[in-house]
């Protein structure tokens, strides 16, 4: 590679951050991004909530991933409207969570460290804006589908038929694992509240929220650890249908000795990263 061509891309990359951090700031990408936060938390309400109700033997609970919520939601009366207002909620978090890794919102840095952060907060905005996609479609589908979606399975089996394919599963798995610690550390130290506005918090609410971390970012580790882990058993093993999500994972837990109880506690954290979410809307620093 030329250092002509270097320079040409470096300039293009930089402009492309320019792009993005004069994009983030405008008014309704603001607003739009903290309405993504409000729809965001309902979906783990949802998902932490259907569980429950399967814990404690009411109708209607079930394990549930991003796509089998959506379905449920969608099954209810004025469902499908409450998918509309979903898709517009999951729009604004997809894209800001790829201005943020573009712009580098939260200051994570150039170093490779940083880099390997930022691309991951655009993988979210991805899976956030997929998960638009598909509530898009299960609004205009005649009957709304209640079921689980398989995208867990579906990408490692693309991925295991390229070359190369099962070391980037086996990254995957090691990644994901890694991210479980950075969850658990991340709510019992309180470095989630890095980027809140702290200083506007009063009262009680300060004292709350760190509860939730602990409890939301507790849930989430665990439930990331089983996804890596079997992610890099997928890998080993080369079979994509032991790579698992969300629902993999709380179904996994409820098939232990105390299943029960290992599944309650994860759908309360579920819960309380959702409520947390509410938090995030009205006091994060978005740019």
């Amino acid at each position: 590679m030329t250092d002509e061509t270097k320079q040409a891309i470096s300039e293009k990359i930089e402009e492309t951050v320019e792009a993005a951090e004069e994009t983030v700031r405008h008014p309704a990408v603001k607003w739009l991004t903290r309405f993504g936060f409000y729809t965001k938390g309902g979906l783990y309400i949802v998902i932490g909530f259907l569980a429950i109700l399967l814990v404690i033997g009411l109708q209607g609970g079930k394990i549930a991933d991003p796509t089998g919520a959506l379905g449920t939601v969608a099954q209810k009366p004025f469902g499908k409207i409450l998918l509309i207002i979903f898709i517009f909620g999951a729009i604004g978090h997809g894209l800001w969570n790829i201005l943020r890794g573009a712009a580098d919102v939260d200051n994570v840095g150039k170093n490779w460290l940083g880099i390997v952060k930022r691309i991951f907060f655009i993988g979210i905005g991805l899976v956030y804006i997929g998960l638009a996609l598909t509530a898009w479609s299960i609004t205009l589908s005649a009957k709304a589908s209640g079921e689980n979606g398989e995208l867990p399975q579906t990408i490692t089996s693309i991925l295991l038929a390229i070359p190369l394919g099962v070391i980037i599963v086996f990254i995957i798995g090691v990644s994901v694992f890694g991210a479980s610690i950075h969850e658990c550390y991340s709510g019992f130290s309180g470095k989630f509240r890095e980027h809140y506005r702290s200083w506007e918090i009063k009262g009680w609410h300060g004292r709350f929220i760190s509860i939730l971390g602990v409890m939301s970012f507790t849930a989430r580790a665990v439930i990331f650890a089983l996804m890596g882990y079997f992610f890099i058993l997928a890998a080993i093993n080369y079979n994509a249908e032991q790579a698992i999500g969300l629902d993999g994972a709380l179904l996994t837990l409820s098939q232990t000795g105390y299943g029960k109880t290992l599944l309650f506690v994860m759908a309360v954290g579920l819960v309380c990263h959702g409520i947390l979410a509410f938090y995030e809307a009205k006091y994060r620093r978005i740019c």
